[in-house]
């Protein structure tokens, strides 16, 4: 499987068969062009939209295939493209989506890998929550903060899931700026960690472990 950071809370994730996954794609020059990223231009065979914002669920003609449909979009649990979705819905803030309402929370098996997809989470992860989501051996969370958890929640996310690799998602970039913390800001709650200066991971490469830091492709 091939994993591929594109930007903001976006990844792309292409199964050993082709069979190609998105999650959470974002509108480019969203928030009056705060957001910046090229856009996803890529063959989806299925989309996975963890809440309606602008920056998390842009499912247009880039993904479709050469005969123009889009791909379906998994935003409850269901099956599409031969996967099996869960999705797990949650708060986007501390104060039971009072602020800034629900999110969910994809997982899905690619190549035998357990993948979840925290969306933007703002509050702690329930027990409940992590039965859910079941044992991840990828996980892929936000640690910006301001509308999502932050860097210092990383740890408690972390010991909670116990994934095989952690690649964090959802923090202030020079192409996406919307006042959250950059993940420089990690550095201090989670010291270790690895950052290969690159944007994609196969784990036919071997699966890297601990956590990860990828590099926006777009």
């Amino acid at each position: 499987m091939k994993l591929t950071f594109n930007g903001h809370a976006c990844v792309t994730l292409e199964a050993s068969d082709g069979r190609t996954v998105v999650m959470d794609p974002y509108l480019s020059g969203a928030f009056d062009g705060k957001i910046t990223h090229a856009p996803v231009k890529v063959r989806a065979d299925v989309v996975t939209v963890t809440h309606y914002h602008v920056d998390h669920s842009h499912v247009g003609p880039d993904l479709a295939g050469p005969d123009g449909i889009l791909p379906p979009t998994i935003d409850h649990t269901g099956r599409a493209a031969g996967f099996e979705f869960t999705v797990r819905t949650t708060y986007h803030d501390r104060v039971g989506g009072t602020h800034m309402g629900l999110t969910g929370m994809v997982a899905f098996e690619i190549d035998g890998l357990r993948v979840a997809h925290l969306g933007d989470i703002g509050c702690d992860l329930t027990p409940e929550d992590i039965a859910a989501l079941g044992p991840v051996d990828i996980l892929l969370w936000p640690v910006g903060g301001t509308y999502t958890l932050g860097p210092e929640d990383a740890p408690a996310v972390l010991e909670g899931l116990k994934p095989g690799l952690a690649i964090p998602l959802h923090f202030e970039h020079p192409r996406c700026q919307l006042g959250m913390q950059p993940i420089e800001a990690l550095f201090e709650h989670v010291p270790d960690y690895q950052r290969p200066g690159v944007s994609t991971l196969n784990t036919e490469d071997g699966l890297t472990s601990g956590v990860v830091i990828l590099e926006p492709a777009l």
